[in-house]
């Protein structure tokens, strides 16, 4: 069957290849804008939950007493926050600055242990400082007012956010490639199924006009058949009577051999178009491979000897399911094709093989002539087309029929050494019929 020409199938893949890199592309800028969004997100969370602790804190140190005696009096509420704090890794200092921006109380969650209480005389002073957040350097810090009295800073280590930020990137990001990974999955089956979609269709539109032309072509050949196969037997027959009178007259019979031989082709080449036009319907029996490939030696035996081709059978113990006649003609065709291209050849061998290949049979015709051209492997095999000057171009399409209507295949292979294997592979016998 005919396959969608190699143009089409490169801009389909070209297509489908563009597709997949826009599709790619798509999802690796979603990665990024969702990974971004996400850290944001995170990060926002995280500071909403440090403004949440200190107003908590700013609540507790609430009050009309100065700042130091509340600090002093509430030490067991700011314990429970201190500890509150200490079990989220990413809070690292709660502080507590008067209205002058003195330092009055801290806590570290970050070291060892929990630390709190009043500063050392060395503390650090924060003067003017803004609400809300403030990034420095290291840290976040949240602040709050205390009132009219104070300040509440809570920082949020940039070190510890860095790793959890990280972690939930790769996690996205592997989610995504997962995702990805399964949409470009789906898009290969796609892909996949509608091609196989439309090489069938290619090939259903192949086989209509195959039926189309068959169509026409059998109506010929019937035709052909009636005005022209009666004629020429009539005229071959007395032609050799005419040979056999010039010959017992000792006269010279070149000519009545030559117009005899170009009869006999012209009967030939209507036998092909009847056989082609009207195939012969498939009577399957068991045959042994090797007994097959004897019969077609013994047959092409004179050819052989007369063209000097040393003939060979290779055969192991295959079991056939199929049209021994049929099989032997598609054989005796190719062998008679091996013949004719080994003309102008030195070495001239032709070797007959049979093996099995699985739940296949496979016989082989192999040849040491030329081969056929790479380019023309796979045109040889269509109705009326020939390598060779005066061929009828059907000999490998009824090969190729005969092989599809056996279930099986007709494979043309150029080996590297020089010359042809023509392959037919075809069902081999199941165990009850070869028992």
């Amino acid at each position: 069957m005919r396959q969608p020409s190699p143009p089409l199938k490169r801009q389909y893949l070209l297509a489908v290849g563009v597709f997949a890199l826009l599709l790619v592309a798509s999802f690796a800028l979603f990665a990024d804008l969702l990974v971004d969004q996400f850290s944001r997100s995170y990060l926002e969370d995280v500071l909403l939950s440090g403004r949440a602790q200190a107003e908590e804190l700013a609540r507790q140190l609430g009050g009309n007493a100065p700042l130091y005696r509340v600090v002093e009096t509430r030490k067991e509420a700011l314990s429970r926050i201190s500890a509150t704090l200490a079990r989220q890794d990413v809070i690292q200092t709660a502080q507590v600055f008067d209205e002058r921006g003195r330092l009055v109380w801290s806590t570290t969650t970050r070291t060892e242990g929990l630390v709190g209480g009043f500063p050392d005389a060395n503390a650090e002073l924060v003067v003017g400082a803004p609400e809300g957040v403030v990034e420095t350097g290291t840290t976040y810090e949240i602040r709050v007012p205390l009132q009219d009295v104070g300040t509440v800073v809570v920082a949020v280590s940039k070190a510890a956010l860095a790793p959890r930020i990280a972690l939930l990137r790769r996690r996205l990001l592997l989610h995504t490639a997962v995702a990805g990974g399964l949409a470009l999955a789906v898009l290969a089956a796609a892909v996949a199924f509608i091609w196989h979609l439309v090489q069938r269709n290619a090939a259903l539109e192949a086989r209509k006009r195959m039926d189309e032309e068959l169509a026409a072509l059998g109506s010929l050949a019937a035709n052909l058949a009636h005005e022209i196969r009666n004629p020429l037997n009539a005229l071959s027959l007395n032609l050799e009577l005419l040979e056999e009178e010039l010959h017992e007259h000792r006269a010279e019979g070149g000519t009545v051999g030559l117009a005899r031989r170009e009869v006999g082709r012209l009967s030939r080449l209507v036998n092909d178009f009847l056989v082609y036009a009207r195939p012969s319907p498939v009577h399957r029996e068991r045959c042994e491979a090797f007994e097959v490939l004897r019969e077609v030696a013994a047959l092409l035996g004179p050819s052989c000897e007369k063209a000097d081709v040393a003939l060979t059978i290779d055969a192991q113990p295959v079991v056939l399911e199929a049209d021994r006649g049929q099989i032997a003609q598609v054989l005796v065709n190719l062998a008679l094709n091996a013949l004719q291209a080994m003309e102008q050849s030195q070495a001239r061998r032709l070797e007959l093989r049979a093996y099995a290949r699985g739940q296949r049979a496979v016989l082989e015709v192999v040849d040491s002539g030329p081969g056929i051209p790479s380019e023309q492997l796979g045109r040889v095999r269509e109705a009326f087309f020939s390598l060779r000057k005066g061929g009828t171009g059907l000999g490998l399409a009824i090969a190729d029929r005969i092989a599809q209507a056996h279930g099986g295949s007709l494979e043309l292979e150029n080996r590297p050494e020089g010359g042809l294997v023509a392959r037919l592979v075809l069902p081999v016998a199941t165990r009850s019929e070869a028992a």
